[in-house]
């Protein structure tokens, strides 16, 4: 596929989504700030999102629900910042980190749980044209680490999982966050996915100011707070 440039609209075949905005979040961001820019895309977009984004050093990432005291002894010393999606814990360094972004206002944010999830790894995997495939009953395994326990319709390559994702359904919207690893993944790929993803696709570098002023405030007031952490607990 020809490489997409900045703002512009393409054609592409087989699409969940009419229209979708690849944004491609070149620098990297510490831990809160990354968890806070999905947030506020998912705030402010009229359209979904396919977010792409690095981090500025080995993080790691627990799901909404889990249990920080728990975890303890299990974790490595790296920065660990709560996500606002449920799943296990992710250890972001060499992995390839995404977020797929539907706002309320676009039907498909209703989707069924177990649908939304299935299908946007069914196009990832597509798009992966490695062999991968979804995880199905036979390969489920119990445990706090996200990669080392697939759950149904993760992306699996043999038995190895590559691709796993949390998810958040609520008042906002679908908020699909997920990580892409042990596989190594050509510049071309998120324009690739992306025009399985939807009929028309516009790439942007780079947020508003008013989704940038939002991030900064999730960022100050949620997950940059020591009681986001531990208890689920924020200023806002």
């Amino acid at each position: 596929m020809e490489k997409l440039s900045h703002d512009e609209w393409v054609d592409t075949a087989k699409p969940l989504f009419d229209q979708l905005i690849l944004h491609l979040d070149a620098p990297p961001h510490e831990g809160p700030w990354n968890m806070a820019a999905d947030q506020a895309w998912l705030e402010q977009s009229e359209v979904p999102v396919l977010r792409v984004y690095r981090w500025t050093e080995p993080t790691a990432t627990i799901g909404y629900a889990q249990n920080l005291t728990k975890l303890a002894g299990t974790l490595p010393q790296w920065p660990i910042v709560r996500r606002w999606t449920g799943g296990g814990v992710v250890l972001h360094d060499a992995d390839y980190t995404y977020s797929v972004i539907v706002p309320a206002v676009h039907p498909w944010s209703q989707t069924n749980p177990l649908d939304s999830y299935r299908l946007v790894h069914e196009s990832l995997a597509r798009a992966l044209d490695d062999g991968s495939r979804l995880a199905g009953p036979e390969d489920l395994i119990e445990n706090p680490f996200c990669f080392v326990a697939p759950a149904m319709h993760d992306v699996v390559r043999d038995k190895v999982k590559v691709a796993g994702a949390g998810q958040r359904r609520g008042k906002l919207g679908l908020l699909h966050q997920g990580s892409v690893q042990q596989v190594t993944l050509n510049d071309d790929f998120w324009p690739r996915w992306a025009a399985q993803l939807a009929t028309n696709v516009l790439v942007k570098q780079e947020m508003t100011p008013a989704m940038i002023e939002r991030a900064n405030e999730l960022t100050e007031k949620r997950y940059s707070l020591a009681s986001w952490l531990n208890e689920r607990e924020d200023a806002l």
